[in-house]
C-alpha cells in the first residue's frame, strides 16, 4: 500500500476507540522520560476519549481497507491550530503517512485562517522531533512558564513537563 492510498476523514466518537489504539500504540516509547501522571496521555483509555472527543478536531487516516493507521486533534487558538495528537500506529511508521497528516492539518488550519501551526513534544522523544524539524516546525520555546503563558495560557490544561514548543509558519 503506498502512502498516496490514506484517506482523511472527520472522526466520530465511534472512530474514538480506533484513535486511543492508534495513540496508546506507542506509549511505551514515552514511559522512560515523561512522569507517571502524564503517561495518561499516551496510554488512553475510554475517559480520555470521552473527555478530549468534544474538545477537539478528530481526525482519521485509513487506508482504502478501511484500516486507521493515524490520527490527528486540532484545535484552535486565535490565529494558531493546535496539534494536541498527531500519532500513527506504530506498525504504520516510516511509510509517509506522518507527514499526510501534517499536510491535512496544515490544509485545515488554512481554511480556517490560522497563521501557525503548534505543537508540544518531548525532547527525547527523538522519533517525533526529527519528523517536525524535517517537515518545517522550529522549536520556539523551552522554559516551562513562558509555555504556559503563550497566548494567553491557551496550553495550560494541555501542557506535559519537559516538552517544548514548536511551531510550523503557515505564512
Amino acid at each position: 500500500m503506498t502512502k498516496d492510498s490514506l484517506l482523511m476523514r472527520r472522526a466520530t466518537f465511534s472512530d474514538m476507540p480506533a484513535i486511543a489504539n492508534i495513540i496508546s500504540s506507542s506509549a511505551e516509547w514515552y514511559r522512560p522520560f515523561v512522569s507517571s501522571e502524564d503517561m495518561k496521555e499516551h496510554r488512553v483509555d475510554e475517559k480520555w476519549q470521552k473527555l478530549n472527543f468534544p474538545r477537539r478536531d478528530f481526525w482519521i487516516g485509513e487506508l482504502s481497507t478501511k484500516q486507521a493507521v493515524g490520527t490527528v486533534s486540532l484545535q484552535y487558538f486565535e490565529r494558531a491550530a493546535y496539534l494536541g495528537y498527531l500519532y500513527l500506529d506504530t506498525n504504520h511508521t516510516g511509510k509517509g503517512y506522518g507527514k499526510l497528516l501534517l499536510e491535512h492539518a496544515k490544509a485545515l488550519a488554512r481554511e480556517n485562517g490560522m497563521r501557525h501551526l503548534v505543537l508540544l513534544a518531548h525532547p527525547k522523544a527523538h522519533w517525533a522531533i526529527s519528523a517536525y524539524t524535517k517537515y518545517g516546525f522550529s522549536c520556539i520555546e523551552k522554559d516551562k512558564e513562558k509555555i504556559l503563558a503563550w497566548n494567553n495560557s491557551s496550553l495550560k490544561p494541555y501542557y506535559e513537563d519537559g516538552f517544548h514548543l514548536y511551531q510550523y509558519n503557515l505564512e
